[in-house]
Formats: structure tokens, sequence, C-alpha cells
């Protein structure tokens, strides 16, 4: 990736996060407050969902007023209809995260959480870490590598959700 295509891609970038920000601070900010019950105002649920709003709004503010300062608008404009080589590949990988994001997502409660868990995060790794035009005999680290990280993340995400957080999972 040039560092042109790096500046494109950052304006992209933090007109999304912007754009999610401000929903998931409004969103946040809607939810009840424990105030009605004589509590503190910052044990309501939406607070740390509001304060990840706040940073990721300001990160990406941050993130837009810099790309707009290396150029960004001007290289998009100037690239715009030129054909880009390592374009396709790059919206075939956005493509292939999407699809997984939404089988997972269609999944959730229908497949035991730690079991659909492990198979999102050890195909998610397969996919873009495995050479599928390098022989088999040479890749079988990657492999066990996924299977690892997949077993850790899913079995730590169920534990810390099931028994620290006493919230159940689908």
């Amino acid at each position: 990736m040039t560092e042109r295509t790096k500046i494109k891609a950052d304006l992209v970038t933090s007109v999304i996060l912007i754009v999610f920000s401000t929903a998931i601070t409004v969103n946040s900010l809607g939810m009840p407050t424990m105030v009605d019950r004589n509590e503190s105002p910052f044990s309501g649920p939406g607070v740390v969902p509001a304060f990840i709003g706040a940073m990721l709004f300001f990160l990406g503010t941050f993130m837009l007023v810099r790309s707009l300062r290396q150029g960004a608008y001007r290289f998009i404009v100037e690239d715009r209809g030129k054909p880009g080589g390592s374009e396709r590949a790059s919206w075939m990988r956005i493509a292939r995260t999407i699809v997984l994001c939404v089988l997972y997502a269609l999944l959730l409660g229908k497949v035991w959480f730690p079991i659909i868990t492990f198979l999102f995060v050890f195909i998610f790794i397969m996919m873009f870490e495995y050479d599928f035009k390098a022989p088999v005999a040479g890749q079988w680290k990657i492999s066990i590598f996924a299977a690892f990280i997949a077993l850790a993340t899913a079995a730590s995400v169920f534990f810390v959700f099931q028994y620290l957080f006493l919230v159940n999972l689908p």
C-alpha cells in the first residue's frame, strides 16, 4: 500500500469512525441511568459505551484533520476513475470479512457461543494468513497458531462474560 493510498484510506476510515461513534454516543446517552435510584450517574449501563464512542469520535476527528492536511481529498479527486490493481484485492478482503461477520451474527444464538466464536476466529485467521498457493506441508504452523488463538479467544471471552460479568451468552 502506497503512502497516497494510506492517506485516502485514512480519510474514508475517519468519516466512518465519526459517524459510527456519533451513533454509539447518542444511543449510549439515551440508556437509563441510576440517578432515579439515588445512585451515582456514572453507574449506568451507558457510561462505558458513551466514553468509548466519545473517544472514537475524538480520534476519528483527529484522523480526518490529519488526512485532509496531507491532501487526501486532492488525491481522491485526482485518482477518480484510474484503475488500481491492489484495490480489487482490498475490496475482496473487505467482502470476505463482511460475509464472515454476517454469518457469525446469523449463527449466534443457534450454535453454542464458544464453538461459533472458535470457528469465526479460526476461519478469519486462516483466511488472511494461510497462503492457498503455497504447499500445505510448509504451513502447518499457521493452522496450529490459528487453532490456539481461536481456542484462547473463545474460552477467555466465554469465561469472562459468563463468570466475571455474569452475562449469559447465547
